[in-house]
């Protein structure tokens, strides 16, 4: 079933870059600078490039919907997109490509629930029992829904990296009907918002930086937290990169060089994520 899914999502990323490319093209045709790439990091990506446009009149910088990472390598190959943002570094074959991966940023990877669901923890062991439909329901009582993304993602890749039982444990889920399944990560908070009972993983950056009506939950009694993911006692860390082509304009080099900046750094602190220079 997650197979067919996934089929069906690949088949219609072209269609959906093409008709946000239009968008931004027939809307944005003045700007200066357009960024696009994985959901993770739009929110405080978006928080970046406002706060840079009140700082630079006259610049101005256009944020795509979510096209993934591997939408952000290919756009910026292409030269539609002039900084991408992907949570994976540049296969070997896109390296030749004339562009360049550049890690500014990490934020905790999280399992996260809607604030009206009343769980504040889980352990390694409970979700092997849940991805493999054993354990069924919330202390409260209410049924839990896990909620699958593509298995090529980073978020599943990094919770099957978890112990080997947790890779079975999420491989069988992926095979098995009554699943819920989101293709992008903004769906995935969508729904963990608004089904009752619901989980599912993303990154603390998108939670706070999106004002998100969710908490995330301590793993095996670790808090995900910039602290935490900085001193490496939670185990799972998401990390950002810039795509950006070798030959750069001076206006993307002034953007990178505000985000790399004290104020650049402040603002990612403070929406989840903690910079790497």
């Amino acid at each position: 079933m997650l197979r067919f899914k996934q089929k069906c999502f690949s088949s219609t990323l072209s269609v959906l870059l093409c008709a946000i490319f239009s968008f931004a093209v027939t809307t944005t045709c003045s700007a200066a600078i357009v960024i696009g790439g994985t959901g993770n990091a739009l929110g405080t990506m978006k928080k970046l490039a406002d706060a840079y446009q009140n700082a630079t009149p006259g610049v101005k910088v256009k944020v795509l919907p979510s096209i993934g990472s591997g939408g952000a390598i290919k756009s910026v190959t292409s030269g539609r997109v002039q900084i991408g943002l992907s949570a994976r570094p540049l296969k070997p074959a896109e390296a030749k490509k004339g562009i360049v991966a550049i890690e500014y940023a990490r934020t905790p990877t999280i399992f996260a629930v809607a604030n009206k669901t009343k769980v504040t923890a889980v352990t390694l062991a409970q979700l092997v029992d849940i991805y493999n439909g054993v354990l069924k329901q919330w202390p409260d009582g209410s049924t839990i829904r896990p909620i699958l993304r593509q298995a090529k993602d980073d978020n599943t890749r990094q919770i099957k990296a978890l112990s080997p039982e947790m890779k079975k444990a999420v491989t069988s889920a992926e095979h098995r009907k009554g699943f819920l399944f989101a293709a992008t990560d903004q769906k995935t908070v969508d729904k963990i918002e608004s089904i009752p009972g619901s989980f599912g993983v993303t990154s603390l950056a998108l939670m706070l930086s999106e004002n998100r009506k969710l908490h995330a939950l301590t793993l095996d009694g670790i808090k995900p937290t910039v602290e935490s993911c900085k001193s490496g006692d939670y185990p799972m860390t998401k990390r950002f990169y810039f795509i950006l082509p070798r030959e750069r304009s001076a206006q993307v080099n002034a953007f990178l060089d505000f985000v790399f900046s004290e104020k650049g750094a402040a603002i990612l602190e403070k929406y989840g994520s903690y910079p790497i220079r």
